[in-house]
């Protein structure tokens, strides 16, 4: 009996110098042995939570590395020129998302600005997103039209993505001498425009007529261009525009509700005076006041521009 508690004793005090590779011998088929072969089985089960908790926190590593990359994909500051201000941001639903948006200059006059949301989440969306990033700045050099640029997007992806993946996006460019936005949307959230000029300034949903991008079938390929339309909206002092994907207007609260549109066009209203990333954090901040600690499903990100007022 003392042998036996001594060795158990022994065992404990060698798990505790974290010595994993110790084992107690069983000696005999009594309580004794069963409480030795107990406290081998507790020790393996220790050496392999440990060897779990080293490859979870390798995971969290790569995946908080990916995120900072991905994070440098998008847009860090406000981007002014003269009267017109643009902010950006994004909140991912997991450490990385599939949401991406942008703006950039495309001569002196003109700027790029898009908002898009590869299908599902996680590492692959986020891959695709990265890829799309790169084909954006490659074709917008060379494509004076939103429509003509996603057209030539949409041939691209549809013969590059997986056969269950596409993307959504609008695409703008935005004219500073004209004062003017032209937009292409394919398959995308609608663009929100507040006209600060008229009598009882008020928002609106602009949504011209396109497809999503990337689809492989021949039918949906054939009749993406056909269906691909641009909108052009002439912007005045004090107008707000809102790019938005669609994990903003589909949040959910814990009854399943979704937040939708008109709840995210009345924020816009109230706050419309402020400055394009303050606005961006009260729509965020109206979403989470809503979803009242529901969890968050889908990556949420805007851009949002406002013509200073004269």
């Amino acid at each position: 009996i003392t042998g036996a508690i001594h060795e158990l004793f022994e065992g404990t005090r060698r798990v505790q110098a974290e010595d994993l590779s110790h084992r107690v011998r069983v000696r005999s088929r009594d309580q004794f042995g069963a409480l030795a072969s107990s406290f081998n089985s507790m020790v393996e089960n220790i050496e392999e939570l440990l060897e779990q908790k080293v490859v979870k926190e390798r995971l969290q590593q790569e995946l908080q590395l990916a995120r900072d990359i991905q994070t440098s994909l998008l847009p860090s500051e406000t981007l002014r020129r003269g009267d017109i201000t643009l902010a950006a941001a994004c909140r991912p639903a997991r450490e990385i998302g599939g949401d991406y948006c942008d703006f950039f200059p495309l001569d002196d006059a003109r700027i790029g600005l898009l908002v898009a949301d590869v299908s599902g989440k996680g590492a692959s969306a986020a891959l695709y997103m990265a890829e799309l990033k790169g084909l954006m700045l490659a074709l917008s050099k060379t494509h004076q039209s939103p429509r003509a640029l996603l057209g030539e997007v949409n041939r691209v992806l549809s013969a590059n993505l997986g056969r269950t993946s596409f993307v959504t996006m609008t695409y703008a460019v935005l004219d500073l001498r004209e004062r003017t936005l032209t937009h292409a949307r394919a398959g995308h959230t609608p663009l929100i425009h507040l006209r600060a000029g008229d009598a009882f300034p008020r928002t609106r949903l602009v949504a011209p007529e396109g497809l999503v991008l990337g689809v492989r079938m021949e039918s949906v390929r054939a009749r993406f261009e056909g269906m691909l339309k641009e909108h052009t909206i002439a912007l005045s002092p004090g107008d707000v525009v809102v790019l938005f994907t669609d994990g903003i207007s589909e949040a959910m609260n814990g009854l399943r509700d979704l937040y939708g549109e008109d709840r995210l066009c009345l924020c816009v209203e109230q706050h419309a005076a402020l400055e394009p990333d303050a606005l961006c954090d009260e729509i965020f901040e109206s979403v989470h006041e809503f979803a009242d600690g529901a969890e968050q499903h889908d990556d949420m990100t805007m851009i949002v521009l406002k013509v200073s007022a004269a």
